[in-house]
């Protein structure tokens, strides 16, 4: 039997080597070979351990359920409610597969604090948003963002085009999501 110091030190020359053959320039197409291309595939476990210490069927009574702590309303418009009414009734393939859903639409924007922590930060894998929308980024608020973008009418305005997306008033805006600027 191998001793644990013949394991970490194999796995230290190989670190090594691929450090040394990255500032060759000669490590990126063998690892780009290994890995897909995109977006990186959200480590749902982890995500899990983060939001929820792995859970899958937790209802904490903080308004988000199951492990990836997926709110009713975000369950509901992408697909959940087929499988049961709350994330945390619904098993967790069940689970993971509207998580997927929401991560093609928005990318890891419903989970900003796991995503960074797990070192996930998948983009959604759809066309660029057209001139009339506007992806909210960190520390924006609608009042910066309708004065940043000249919408017509202003905060109170954006906010009405947006009612549906915003369920928990005008100050709830999150990196990610996307919002309309015009009719």
């Amino acid at each position: 039997m191998p001793s644990p110091l013949a394991k970490r030190s194999v796995v230290t020359i190989l670190s090594v080597l691929l450090a040394v053959l990255s500032v060759l320039g000669l490590a990126a197409p063998a690892v780009a070979a290994g890995a897909p291309l995109g977006s990186p595939v959200p480590d749902w476990e982890r995500i899990a351990a983060c939001e929820s210490n792995g859970r899958w069927h937790i209802n904490s009574g903080n308004g988000y359920h199951g492990g990836l702590q997926i709110d009713p309303t975000t369950w509901r418009a992408y697909g959940g409610g087929r499988y049961a009414p709350r994330a945390d009734l619904a098993t967790r393939d069940e689970q993971i597969t509207v998580a997927r859903r929401i991560v093609r639409d928005r990318g890891m924007s419903a989970w900003p604090n796991c995503s960074y922590t797990t070192g996930t930060r998948a983009v959604p894998r759809h066309a660029p948003a057209a001139a009339h929308t506007y992806v909210v980024r960190p520390g924006d608020c609608l009042s910066a963002i309708a004065e940043r973008t000249h919408t017509p009418g202003g905060t109170k305005a954006l906010y009405h085009l947006n009612k549906h997306h915003l369920p928990d008033g005008a100050d709830h805006i999150y990196p990610g999501q996307r919002l309309r600027l015009r009719t």
